[in-house]
């Protein structure tokens, strides 16, 4: 997802004033960013519409695949912000709060207001959600995922737990960069500990479950950062052996849950990068640059795209190859979706913009 509209890229660096200037793309970012987005995609093609006869799998490399594809974006949130606001030896916080503003909440906002007006149409012109006026305050903060895996009731519709998720990110950002930045040992043993008390203690603090926690998330996150921070390239050692963790676990695998998706999801992010090398040709780049660029889009549209596809389709009758091209149909449109949907985003900001313009 690009820098202005989504929760993990970034094309500018600030330099140590503050001034944005131009970075090149990284492929890799992309092609990572891009395979999650299919992964999240499928992960709600396959549950619970395709559940007893999915086309895909349901636990690759021992983990859920839901997990796999989160784990995956989280790395890669962590590492498109270091990417472009590591540099600098100061942030301007007041352009980073910025730019993270404009980037979720208007195309959320729009997308909101439009799925609920297209779900109170087939609802018979009823409200789809059922839940307290006072609960919508969770939509407009864009957290209404996250707090509908607690007890309270919730208008979500759209953008999943990981929306609520990242904002906390967002928060937490400038203090995780300074630490990676100036006391990277220090605050990678904490982040360590942390995660190692959330995982033995399992703490479900509001219902939440711990794998929706930011101590669980942790060595996700700072691992993407300190990749752009330190690392920068895989070495050809570290490919092979995240590979062999990958096979043993698609074999025989001997992690599961929490830790299972913290490992599994660091080897693929390494895997993935070591090979983007070769997979950086134009046929590849372009595609994988369009489905990272509407990765955000993408996220917000499909959960509710491919719910009315299974009003309409019997998941029961489908064959394998049918499977599929069902899914191959539901990408086209959510695809088509998201990309009308960023390009009404941007007029819509700028109609507002020119709303509070003063005449000339």
């Amino acid at each position: 997802m690009s820098e202005t509209n989504s929760v993990t890229s970034g094309n500018t660096v600030p330099t140590t004033q503050g001034t944005p200037h131009k970075r090149p793309r990284l492929f890799y970012l992309d092609l990572v960013r891009a395979l999650a987005a299919i992964i999240i995609v499928i992960t709600h093609f396959n549950n619970p519409y395709m559940i007893g006869h999915s086309v895909f799998a349901y636990e690759p490399f021992g983990i859920y695949i839901g997990g796999f594809g989160v784990s995956l974006f989280l790395i890669i949130s962590g590492a498109a912000l270091m990417y472009t606001y590591g540099q600098s030896e100061k942030l301007d916080y007041r352009r980073f709060y910025y730019k993270r503003f404009i980037g979720i909440y208007p195309m959320f906002w729009i997308a909101f207001i439009l799925a609920n007006a297209f779900l109170f149409l087939r609802n018979g012109g009823h409200i789809f959600a059922s839940a307290p006026k006072w609960s919508l305050i969770f939509s407009v903060l864009g957290v209404d995922g996250l707090v509908a895996n607690t007890s309270l009731p919730t208008f979500y519709t759209l953008g999943e737990w990981f929306l609520g998720f990242i904002l906390v990110f967002y928060v937490v950002f400038p203090l995780l960069r300074y630490g990676v930045k100036k006391h990277p040992v220090i605050i990678g043993v904490i982040a360590v500990i942390l995660y190692a008390v959330t995982l033995y203690f399992q703490p479900r603090p509001f219902g939440l479950s711990p794998d929706l926690l930011l101590t669980m998330r942790l060595p996700e996150l700072l691992f993407g950062m300190y990749f752009i921070q330190y690392i920068k390239k895989v070495p050809v050692a570290a490919a092979i052996a995240s590979l062999l963790v990958l096979v043993v676990q698609e074999i025989h695998p001997l992690l599961r849950d929490s830790l299972g998706v913290t490992v599994v999801g660091i080897c693929a992010f390494l895997v993935i990068v070591y090979a983007a090398r070769w997979l950086d040709v134009q046929p590849v780049r372009v595609p994988v640059k369009s489905v990272s660029r509407y990765s955000y889009p993408i996220f917000l549209v499909h959960h509710v795209l491919i719910a009315q596809v299974f009003t309409i389709v019997d998941s029961s009758a489908l064959s394998t190859a049918d499977g599929y091209l069902l899914f191959v149909v539901d990408f086209m449109i959510i695809m088509a979706l998201s990309i009308g949907l960023f390009k009404l985003e941007k007029a819509t900001i700028a109609y507002v913009r020119m709303m509070f313009r003063k005449a000339k």
